[in-house]
């Protein structure tokens, strides 16, 4: 049973909508509502009856050949909404094989993208924000449940990616504010953990983690600062400030022969050309750096 609302067009699953139009359409207890206004709108919506069930997509642009594309295959209680306003904006979500997932995609703006695919997985759920321009975000949830992502990018050219891959319970939140910054997330295990903030212009953020419990907080402002943190094994954290231009801080901590964990890392770092780097391996040790200044150098292996 098919019904529509609003002006009368011809529809069928796929929904392929070029018309600056508001649409509801429901088919097999899953549910589309469309709204488009402006000129060269495209949203294309995938959901193939067979083995899906109370599904919903919405979607709403306004603006200027801004695309959409939703595709819910074998999912089951799953929701895709996707919001573009501005010009050139480009939003894909897909969900597959899978049920109770979550995806919200809000891009203001011009040339702004969004990737997002959750497959055989439940109760995941991700958040996106852009505003700005040419900003980009790529999100995999993939043979995990109870994972959730919160990406935030506001200004010029930022990419966010998170790949949340056998994970379970993991969380990440991204803020990036300004120009050209890039954060990239991987977990695979159970619990983890990643806040980071990146503000200015240029600045590089990479963070893995393996195992279960780890924790990571960044925080990175001014130009062309880096950041690596790898943690494998148990129940291991990372604290990190740098403020300025050009630091960089990489950080490794693991267990031995796959045992152990329990590592702490807290470093700071003020000004310019300032360099840390620490590898922690065993079980419990403590590092805490302090530099303010130029040009400063810290190796530690613990």
């Amino acid at each position: 049973m098919l019904t529509k609302q609003s002006t009368p067009i011809s529809v069928l699953i796929p929904v392929i909508v070029f018309a600056a139009l508001p649409h509801s359409i429901r088919a097999d207890e899953s549910a589309i509502d469309l709204y488009q206004q402006g000129v060269e709108n495209i949203a294309i919506i995938l959901q193939p009856t067979p083995h899906n069930s109370d599904n919903s997509f919405e979607q709403s642009q306004n603006g200027v050949q801004n695309n959409a594309e939703g595709i819910q295959r074998e999912e089951n209680s799953s929701s895709i909404t996707q919001v573009q306003d501005g010009a050139f904006n480009n939003a894909l979500a897909q969900q597959q094989y899978g049920s109770s997932n979550t995806v919200y995609s809000l891009q203001i703006g011009a040339q702004n993208s969004t990737l997002i695919l959750q497959s055989v997985a439940y109760d995941n759920n991700v958040a996106t924000r852009q505003g700005g321009f040419g900003n980009a975000s790529d999100v995999d949830q993939l043979n995990g449940n109870f994972n959730k992502v919160r990406i935030n990018q506001v200004g010029l050219l930022n990419q966010a990616n998170v790949s949340q891959s056998a994970s379970f319970h993991g969380r990440v939140h991204l803020d990036q504010q300004g120009n050209d910054n890039d954060a990239d997330v991987q977990q695979s295990g159970t619990a983890h953990f990643t806040a980071a903030t990146q503000e200015g212009a240029f600045n590089q953020a990479q963070v893995i983690q393996s195992g279960a419990l780890q924790e990571v907080d960044l925080l990175q402002s001014g130009f062309s600062n880096q950041t690596e943190f790898i943690q494998e094994d148990n129940f291991n954290t990372v604290s990190a400030t740098q403020s300025g231009s050009l630091n960089q801080t990489a950080i490794r901590q693991t267990g031995a022969f796959g045992l152990g964990g329990n590592h702490q890392s807290v470093v700071s770092q003020i000004g310019t050309f300032n360099t840390t780097g620490i590898v922690q391996s065993g079980i419990s040790a403590t590092a805490i750096v302090n530099q303010f200044g130029n040009g400063n150098s810290v190796s530690l292996t613990q």
